[in-house]
């Protein structure tokens, strides 16, 4: 048996009690950690991060219902060896915890109490309609997903969460966004009593913000008030617009599209979002299409400051690309043709000899 290998033996039979102090009186009477986050980030940390970790990594399936199985039995087998703990995802959180723990000792009853406080965090995102809502938004929040995944996270969590009533500001907040995401163990960004209180669900669906604000009203509208909504207010959400052109296009709606594209452009000239939104929800439906709107693009930005020149180059490589693809479809298409004609004609051919020896047959 190598080095690693005793290592390894002699940390599975580690237990996490054997790093915990047995609890004062004092100590005892504490209730939460709630408030005071940021002395056991070290600890909060590696539980979320494992968590984290393990869904990208190993478990796509992970739901916030097995995360919490799998605190709750760490929680109560704190004095079981890491090699009872069977279950992959219980195992990888018990051994992020060893290093903390080592250099760090705490109290037994304030171990259980950052264990409660990941258990409060899920339970505070039960309110997303989502089996999977605390494990997605952690692994967002840590940087976890790819470019692509995160934008479709952001764009599914945005939806969702102003149909529930909640605003924009709400949603950077819920989403831990710019600098909050950067400081992310910051005392009073990430662990302060102002996100906390966002992420309250009363304040959240409360009716005297829902009332005040039209972005939110926004999804409580039929589609026709929709429609009539942003031909009026659209060039100041521009967001809106793009989650109902988004979604239009999902439903394959396309006619609606063109019509809100005609009647928009003429109460707003020249604005030249739209034209690439509408060109991004043709993007698989109709790249041709596609092309000619972030042509208009280009040419309604072309002395518009708004619109920065590297963004402009970027949208060229962007047309580029999709042309010549086109064009290595439609030359695909063509050649196809010719040997399906080729095919054809060798059939048909084929077919005249067959005649001619079967009247030769008949006649003998």
């Amino acid at each position: 048996m190598n080095h690693d290998e005793d290592s390894k033996v002699g940390e599975d039979e580690l237990s996490l009690s054997e790093f915990l102090v047995p609890d004062t009186t004092e100590i005892k009477e504490i209730k939460s950690i709630y408030e005071n986050e940021y002395e056991y980030s070290e600890y909060l940390s590696e539980i979320e991060i494992s968590i984290a970790e393990y869904y990208y990594n190993y478990n796509r399936k992970l739901t916030d219902k097995d995360v919490i199985k799998a605190l709750k039995n760490i929680k109560l087998n704190r004095d079981k060896q890491i090699s009872f703990f069977e279950k992959a995802l219980e195992k990888k959180i018990v051994k992020s915890l060893v290093e903390p723990l080592e250099e760090n000792l705490l109290f037994d009853h304030e171990f259980t109490l950052v264990i409660d406080y990941v258990l409060w965090v899920i339970d505070n995102r039960s309110w997303i309609e989502d089996k999977q809502a605390y494990v997605k938004w952690i692994t967002y929040v840590l940087g976890f997903f790819s470019e692509e995944e995160e934008k479709k996270y952001e764009r599914q969590f945005k939806r969702f969460a102003r149909k529930m009533g909640i605003s924009g500001a709400q949603v950077d907040m819920l989403l831990m966004k710019k600098e909050m995401a950067d400081d992310f163990f910051d005392e009073e960004d990430i662990f302060g009593e102002s996100l906390l209180e966002v992420l309250d669900p009363d304040e959240i669906f409360s009716e005297e913000r829902t009332a005040d604000d039209l972005e939110t009203g926004f999804f409580l509208m039929n589609d026709d008030e929709k429609f009539d909504f942003l031909l009026d207010k659209g060039p100041d959400y521009v967001e809106l617009v793009q989650d109902y052109v988004t979604e239009l296009a999902e439903k394959e709606e396309f006619e609606k599209i063109q019509d809100f594209y005609k009647k928009f452009n003429e109460k707003n000239k020249n604005f030249f979002p739209l034209h690439f939104i509408v060109g991004s929800a043709y993007l698989n439906n109709d790249p041709a299409l596609a092309i000619s709107y972030f042509e208009k693009t280009l040419k309604a930005t072309e002395d518009s400051e708004e619109f920065p020149p590297e963004m402009r180059e970027e949208l060229k490589r962007y047309m580029d690309i999709l042309t010549k693809l086109l064009l290595e479809e439609a030359t695909e298409k063509v050649e196809e043709k010719v040997v399906e004609s080729k095919k054809s004609k060798r059939s048909r051919k084929s077919g005249k000899k067959a005649s001619k020896n079967n009247s030769k047959s008949e006649k003998v």
